[in-house]
C-alpha cells in the first residue's frame, strides 16, 4: 500500500513539474529581456507634414532643443521638444519602419531615453542636449531613407 501511495506522489510531482515547465516555456521570452514599446510601431498623433520641409521644420525644432539644453534651460527645453517635434518622432514611426525598421527602433529608443532624461529626478541638461542630438541625426538618416535630401547639411 506504501508503494502504491509512493508511486502515486512521484507520478503527482512528475506532472505538475511538466505543467510547470509548460508554463515557463510557453510565456518565457527566450532570454532576450523585456520587451520594448519600439518592437512595435508607435500609434501616430497624424499631425506632422512627413515630407522634405517636414524634415526640415523638425530638424530646427531639434537644434532649439539642443540649444535651449546647452544653454542649462529645461524648462524652454521641454518646450521645444514636446509638441511639434515630439509628434514628429511618433509620425514618421510607421512609414520608416516599412523601408527601415532597424532605425525606425533605434529612433524611437532615442525619444524614450530623452524623454526618461527629461522626467527624471535630477535631469542633466548635458545629457539631454547628447540624446537630443542623436535624435537629430538619426531624423536626418530617415529623411534619407524615406528619400529626401538630408536636412541641416
Amino acid at each position: 500500500m506504501r508503494r502504491d501511495i509512493a508511486l502515486f506522489l512521484g507520478l503527482v510531482a512528475i506532472i505538475c513539474g511538466g505543467i510547470i515547465a509548460a508554463v515557463i516555456f510557453l510565456f518565457d521570452d527566450g532570454g532576450g529581456g523585456e520587451s520594448s514599446v519600439c518592437d512595435n510601431p508607435l500609434a501616430p498623433r497624424g499631425e506632422s507634414d512627413i515630407s522634405q520641409l517636414g524634415f526640415q521644420t523638425e530638424d530646427a525644432g531639434l537644434a532649439r532643443v539642443i540649444e535651449a539644453a546647452s544653454a542649462g534651460d529645461l524648462q524652454a527645453t521641454e518646450e521645444a521638444f514636446f509638441g511639434d517635434v515630439h509628434n514628429f518622432t511618433r509620425d514618421v514611426d510607421q512609414r520608416l519602419r516599412e523601408v527601415d525598421e532597424e532605425l525606425a527602433k533605434e529612433l524611437c529608443e532615442a525619444v524614450m531615453t530623452l524623454e526618461e532624461e527629461l522626467f527624471a529626478t535630477d535631469p542633466s541638461a548635458d545629457a539631454i542636449a547628447k540624446h537630443a542630438t542623436r535624435i537629430r541625426d538619426l531624423l536626418r538618416d530617415a529623411a534619407e531613407a524615406l528619400g529626401y535630401a538630408r536636412p541641416g547639411e
